[in-house]
């Protein structure tokens, strides 16, 4: 009898010390595998997935430390260094850890073309999951040009299922989800799981990684499905049945923009040619009439929800290189100031602290007119971390 006793007890004991160490491992792995614990960056534009940034959101939900989202477009997502150790996060972690805030953790959410509405969907996001602290909003003078809000929202299909059919027909997306994309919804249900079985399974994934993370597993260790390869493998070995192959990738088209080309890629501005096609892109990204287009209405939006729901929030206008567009004449100076003043004062009468970087970076730390090389990430890192002391420090006190 004590020995059967015994036996359950040492049997429970390591059944806990297994679902402990699993949950554990399983959990450091994925993140790990995704890149989360290493200055990650979102590096696949458009083909961000809405389980990506789910992930990302929960990684953030879980850490310690004073947590600070940087989001905005493709300045913070640092589309001017090729390292993601050399972003504005990166380095504005690195100064508010070696000053007034060494528990800091600085997270890039920076939407390579994001607009407006991006920024919205995710802040909205980030703060109904409780994942950080305190919010540092990029806004790019560019966002607010009718070439800019002409175009369908980019990442429509990662906020796809929290939009309303009103806002989809503003964004020019959609009114459903194109049917190469996964629909949301609960896998037991979606196998006519009964409603028991989908309870278990929200359960089950509350506490057990191994489980919430089953598909990145698999996905990491085996390739895919276990059973799906464990099948391939078998026709292979035992029958000589070759997998089918994959469709091989889309071959990458010729740069459109000479600051895009692999050699000008990540250089000073003033070290490639801009031909006329670039001059007259950037006229019409930097031609802001003023006039109520839709990123203005969710760049508003975004302001009021800022303020309704009481979010430490600071917004910050990124630094623009004011000698390419005066060199090439692709500025009107009397409309920017007038443009510039109605930024602010969206933020500002909504009680929400509002910098203006415009002119805080020399030229020769740009690559292009909006993105910075890693000095000008570093300068502007600098500059953030002096402004935001008063903010975070009465966040971190709290």
């Amino acid at each position: 009898m004590r020995r059967q006793t015994a036996g359950r007890i040492a049997f429970l004991a390591s059944l806990v010390f297994f679902l402990v160490l699993s949950n554990y491992i399983g959990e450091w792995y994925v993140y790990h595998q995704m890149g989360f614990d290493s200055n990650f960056r979102f590096e696949n534009g458009a083909h961000v997935k809405s389980d990506t940034l789910d992930l990302y959101t929960d990684y953030m939900a879980r850490q310690k430390g004073c947590k600070i989202a940087v989001i905005g477009d493709s300045v913070v997502q640092g589309a001017g260094v090729p390292e993601g150790e050399q972003t504005i996060t990166a380095h504005l972690e690195e100064e508010l850890r070696g000053s007034y805030l060494p528990e800091a953790r600085v997270f890039n959410c920076g939407f390579p073309g994001g607009r407006p509405a991006d920024l919205y969907m995710a802040v909205k996001s980030l703060h109904e999951a409780g994942a950080v602290q305190f919010f540092m909003i990029n806004i790019s003078y560019p966002f607010f040009s009718d070439e800019m809000a002409k175009d369908p929202l980019l990442y429509f299909k990662v906020w796809f299922y929290q939009l309303t059919d009103e806002q989809k027909k503003e964004l020019n997306i959609p009114a459903e989800m194109p049917p190469d994309q996964p629909v949301k919804t609960d896998s037991a249900e979606a196998a006519g799981g009964s409603a028991v079985e989908t309870l278990l399974q929200k359960k089950i994934s509350e506490y057990w990684s191994v489980y919430r993370f089953r598909q990145e597993l698999n996905r990491f260790l085996f390739g895919g499905r276990p059973a799906a390869k464990g099948r391939e493998y078998y026709d292979l070995a035992f029958k000589g049945i070759m997998p089918e192959a994959e469709e091989p990738a889309e071959q990458e088209q010729e740069p459109f923009s000479e600051k895009d080309k692999p050699e000008n890629k990540y250089n000073v501005w003033t070290s490639f040619p801009w031909s006329e096609e670039d001059k007259a892109h950037l006229k019409k990204v930097f031609d802001v009439t003023g006039k109520d287009n839709v990123d203005f209405k969710y760049y508003r939006e975004l302001c009021r929800y800022l303020e309704e729901n009481e979010i430490p929030a600071v917004i910050f206008l990124s630094p623009v290189n004011h000698a390419l567009l005066q060199r090439y004449q692709l500025l009107d100076y009397d409309a920017y100031e007038k443009n510039t003043g109605i930024i602010a004062q969206a933020a500002l009468q909504r009680d929400i602290a509002f910098f203006n970087y415009q002119d805080a970076i020399p030229q020769e730390l740009f690559h292009d007119s909006l993105h910075m090389l890693d000095g000008g990430n570093a300068a502007m890192a600098e500059l953030l971390s002096r402004d935001l002391r008063p903010y975070l420090q009465g966040v971190h006190a709290r």
